[in-house]
C-alpha cells in the first residue's frame, strides 16, 4: 500500500520539532488543508445534486398555462432561488479550492526554512520562495511545473472573480416547462465564462459547470497529494530534519 505522505509528515513533525509555536502553526494549517479540500468537494457534489425541479412552486387556481384547447394549472418556478443556490455552490467551490492551495502554501512555509516570511502567502508565493531558497528541492520542481499548466492558469481567474461577484445571472438560465411530465427543464446546461475577468463574458469554451468543477477538483486533489509526497522526499533527503534546512 502506498505511504500516506501527509500522515508521515505529521508524525515526523511531532516526533522531531519541539518549538511549541511551530507545532501549533503546523497543526492549524495541516488540518485546515483537509477541511478546505473537503469543502471544495462538498460544494461541487451539491451542485451535481441541484435540480431545477426542486424549485417548482405548487400552482394556485389562477396560475394556468394553455396547451391547445386544454387549460391546466401550471407550477411556478422560483428562478431567483435556483440561481442563488447555483451561485452558492459555484462560489463556494472556487473560493475553497484556491484557499486549499493557499493554506497548503502556509504549511510549506512551516516545513521549509526560509530567509523571510511575507505578510501575504499564496501558492505562487511559496513556489517562488522554494525556487529562490531551495532551488534543488523536489517540491520546487513540482510546483514550478504544475502551476504553469493550462488547467491552473485557466482556474486562477475564477477564484479572484468569485471573491467579488457571482458568475451566474438569471438570464444565463434557459429553461422551459414540459407539459407532459409537468416539470421545468433546463434547455441549456449551466456554463461558466471563458475568462470571468473579461466582460462581457464569452462562452466559446463551452465550459459546463457540472463538468468543469469535478474535473478541476480531481486535478487539485492530485496536486495536493503530490505536494506532500515531494515534501516528504525533501525531508528524508535532509535526514528527517524539520523544518527542512536552507542548503
Amino acid at each position: 500500500m502506498p505511504e500516506n505522505a501527509q500522515q508521515a509528515i505529521q508524525e515526523l513533525f511531532h516526533n522531531t520539532v519541539t518549538n511549541a509555536r511551530l507545532l501549533y502553526d503546523f497543526d492549524l494549517v495541516d488540518s485546515s488543508v483537509n477541511q478546505k479540500l473537503w469543502s471544495t468537494e462538498h460544494n461541487y457534489k451539491q451542485l451535481l445534486l441541484l435540480d431545477i425541479r426542486q424549485f417548482q412552486v405548487s400552482p394556485s387556481p389562477t396560475d394556468t398555462q394553455s396547451y391547445g384547447s386544454t387549460i391546466i394549472p401550471a407550477p411556478m418556478l422560483d428562478i431567483t432561488k435556483y440561481c442563488s443556490y447555483l451561485n452558492l455552490y459555484i462560489d463556494g467551490f472556487f473560493m475553497n479550492a484556491m484557499s486549499t492551495l493557499d493554506t497548503l502554501a502556509h504549511e510549506i512555509y512551516v516545513l521549509y526554512e526560509t530567509t523571510r516570511v511575507p505578510r501575504s502567502i499564496y501558492i505562487d508565493t511559496v513556489k517562488q520562495m522554494l525556487l529562490d531558497v531551495h532551488p534543488l528541492s523536489a517540491l520546487a520542481a513540482l510546483l514550478d511545473n504544475e502551476l504553469n499548466r493550462s488547467w491552473f492558469i485557466e482556474f486562477k481567474p475564477f477564484r479572484h472573480c468569485t471573491t467579488h461577484e457571482s458568475l451566474i445571472r438569471h438570464n444565463d438560465i434557459i429553461y422551459r416547462f414540459d407539459p407532459v411530465v409537468r416539470h421545468y427543464k433546463l434547455s441549456r446546461r449551466i456554463k461558466l465564462p471563458d475568462n470571468p475577468q473579461i466582460r462581457p463574458h464569452t462562452y466559446n469554451r463551452n465550459r459546463v459547470a457540472t463538468e468543469y468543477l469535478p474535473s478541476t477538483f480531481n486535478r487539485m486533489r492530485r496536486l495536493v497529494t503530490e505536494v506532500y509526497r515531494n515534501a516528504l522526499r525533501d525531508i528524508r533527503a535532509h535526514g528527517n530534519v524539520l523544518p527542512v534546512p536552507i542548503p
